[in-house]
C-alpha cells in the first residue's frame, strides 16, 4: 500500500526511462557548463586580485586586464544559464501562477512560458552563433591585446543552445504531467 502511494506521488516524466536518461546527461552537461563559468570568475577574482597587488605593490598595473575580464564575461553569463534554469534560479513572475492557478493549469501555463522561452532562445542562438562565426572570419581582435573576439562571441550561442535544451526538458517534463493528467508540482 506504501508503495502505491509511493508511485502516485513520483512525476509522470520520471516514469519513462529515455526522458530519465535525457535528462541526467543534460544535468551533466549543465553542470559541467556551470563549473566551467565558476571557474572563469575565479580566474577573473585572481587577475583582478593579481592586477591590484602589481599597481599598488610594484607600480606596474597588468596590461590588457579590462580587455581580458570582459571577454570573459560572456562565458561567466552564458555558461550557468542552463545550471540556473534547472535549479529555478532565474527571476520571475510566480507568484500568480502559485496562487491562483491549480492542478493540470498550472503546468499548461508552465509549458506554454517554456515554449515562448524556447522559441525566443532558438532566435538568440541563432543570430548570436551568426554573429560569433563572422568575427571567426572577419579575425575581430580586441584594440590594445588583439586578443580574438570570437571565443567571447561564440560563448552566448553555446549557453543559449544548452538553455534551449534544458527548456525543452522542461517543456516536455511539464506536457507529461498534463497528459498523464497529473496534479502533483514537483518534477
Amino acid at each position: 500500500m506504501v508503495q502505491a502511494e509511493m508511485k502516485n506521488h513520483i512525476a509522470a516524466w520520471r516514469k519513462i526511462p529515455p526522458l530519465v536518461a535525457i535528462n541526467k546527461w543534460v544535468t551533466r552537461i549543465d553542470t559541467g557548463a556551470n563549473f566551467i563559468g565558476a571557474m572563469l570568475i575565479a580566474f577573473v577574482m585572481f587577475l583582478t586580485t593579481a592586477g591590484i597587488i602589481m599597481r599598488f605593490v610594484f607600480n606596474k598595473p597588468i596590461y590588457g586586464k579590462v580587455e581580458i575580464t570582459e571577454l570573459v564575461m560572456s562565458g561567466i553569463v552564458f555558461f550557468g544559464l542552463a545550471y540556473t534554469q534547472k535549479l529555478g534560479g532565474h527571476v520571475r513572475m510566480s507568484f500568480v501562477i502559485e496562487k491562483y492557478i491549480k492542478g493540470r493549469s498550472y503546468h499548461i501555463v508552465e509549458a506554454f512560458t517554456l515554449l515562448i522561452s524556447l522559441f525566443t532562445f532558438i532566435i538568440l542562438t541563432i543570430t548570436t552563433l551568426d554573429s560569433a562565426l563572422y568575427d571567426l572570419g572577419f579575425h575581430g581582435i580586441t584594440p590594445n591585446l588583439y586578443l580574438p573576439i570570437w571565443p567571447s562571441k561564440m560563448a552566448v550561442p553555446v549557453g543559449c543552445f544548452f538553455l534551449c535544451i534544458r527548456l525543452a526538458i522542461q517543456f516536455t517534463q511539464h506536457l507529461t504531467q498534463v497528459l498523464a493528467g497529473v496534479e502533483n508540482r514537483e518534477l
